[in-house]
């Protein structure tokens, strides 16, 4: 029976999912398992436990003296509690400050699982380039058995030589040499997995990539759903927020401290009991802080500024290198389509119209451009990866 192209056999597994597992399973299976990203959620969930701790009220001050009288005046005994308050306007800025935290403590959490989905996702692009590379190879090993097997039948019948006999078993020898390294680079892939895993094995065996990635046509609209979706962008525009809300705090913290409480004393013939109310003027430090606010607020729009720069930069360049990519595939891909000849070199080394040299060389001139055609495919789906890394 005549063989499909590669091109057609390639769009067959894809449709229909051949293989074991698919890249968004082992995606998910990762994020479940991971112990960089459990131990990435504990300290996100203990900064948020930190940012509400600022909101709660100061600790109450219990204070009690005992004071001996001379003579025979007896002695005193004093007890105050009391407990300050901040003012409302202030309790409101820090309440916000705890929010803007835990946001910080949530884009910090996605910008380390995004790093942990993205070598995941690129070891899994290796897979499958690797499971492609494995599937033909053992398809060619086939072919070199059956013409090793007949070279001997027809040495036995005195219609060849020892030296095509050789020569047959010197390809296949090759081509098993090829598969052993492509599987070792296979298993070695999967190691990186399983560690990723959190030690759990993970069996992926798929000739597919992900079927819902698609390489943009207008940069500058994508570009703009990438900076909104970016962790590493909200991450250091949360800062500005933050350091400007910091300032306002730093303001109000310039108002006085409110403090109320209960106070007794007792002596040997007489009591007192009653309330007591204070205020904690802050005369020295605030202004400073303030200031030291604003310096921090500026250093921190330089990074978001620059940030956003290098981010639209080096976007930029990822994405014309994987336009590049996406051509320079199909175009591969096209050729090697247009230039499958297998069929044609087996049947005419079997009817004697060229030599056991011409078909060892032809077939390896395939292969080697079916290797650099699956590679071209990988690279550009890398790239691709890389690009749409901020939605993971």
């Amino acid at each position: 029976m005549k063989q499909f192209s590669i091109s057609i056999l390639l769009l067959c597994f894809t449709v229909l999912g051949y293989g074991q597992g698919s890249v968004e399973s082992v995606l998910r299976e990762i994020e479940k398992n991971s112990p960089v990203l459990k131990a990435a959620a504990a300290e996100m969930e203990a900064e948020r436990l930190s940012g509400k701790a600022e909101t709660l009220l100061a600790n109450p001050e219990v204070e009690f003296n005992y004071l001996w009288g001379a003579d025979n005046l007896g002695g005193r005994h004093d007890l105050r509690v009391s407990q300050s308050f901040d003012f409302p306007t202030l309790l409101g800025l820090k309440a916000g400050k705890a929010g803007d935290i835990g946001e910080l403590a949530g884009l910090r959490y996605r910008m380390e699982r995004q790093e942990v989905l993205l070598e995941a996702k690129q070891a899994c692009i290796d897979l499958v380039f690797c499971n492609s590379i494995l599937e033909e190879l053992r398809s060619h090993l086939a072919q070199t058995s059956t013409l090793v097997e007949s070279y001997e039948k027809r040495m036995q019948a005195g219609k060849s030589t020892v030296l095509d006999l050789n020569k047959a078993r010197i390809h296949q020898t090759s081509v098993r040499g090829r598969i052993n390294k492509t599987e070792a680079e296979r298993q070695e892939l999967l190691s990186t997995l399983r560690a990723l895993n959190g030690g759990a094995g993970i069996d992926f065996d798929s000739l597919s990539y992900d079927l819902d990635e698609f390489f943009p046509d207008d940069f500058e609209s994508w570009f703009a759903e990438a900076s909104e979706r970016s962790p590493m962008l909200g991450y250091v525009r949360k800062q500005v927020e933050l350091e400007e809300r910091q300032v306002a705090i730093d303001r109000a913290s310039t108002l006085p401290e409110l403090a109320v409480g209960y106070m007794s004393e007792i002596r040997t013939e007489e009591k007192f009991r009653g309330v007591t109310v204070g205020l904690n003027i802050p005369l020295w430090s605030a202004g400073n802080k303030v200031k030291q606010s604003r310096a921090r607020v500026a250093a921190a729009t330089e990074r978001r500024n620059a940030a956003e720069k290098e981010f639209f930069f080096d976007l930029q360049n990822q994405y014309l290198k994987a336009r590049s990519m996406k051509e320079n595939s199909e175009m591969m891909w096209r050729s090697l389509s247009e230039t499958d000849s297998r069929d044609f070199l087996l049947s005419a080394l079997s009817r004697g119209e060229i030599s056991m040299i011409d078909y060892l060389v032809e077939t390896d001139l395939y292969y080697d451009a079916l290797e650099a055609t699956l590679e071209a495919e990988r690279d550009y789906r890398h790239a691709l990866a890389s690009l749409n890394a901020f939605a993971l």
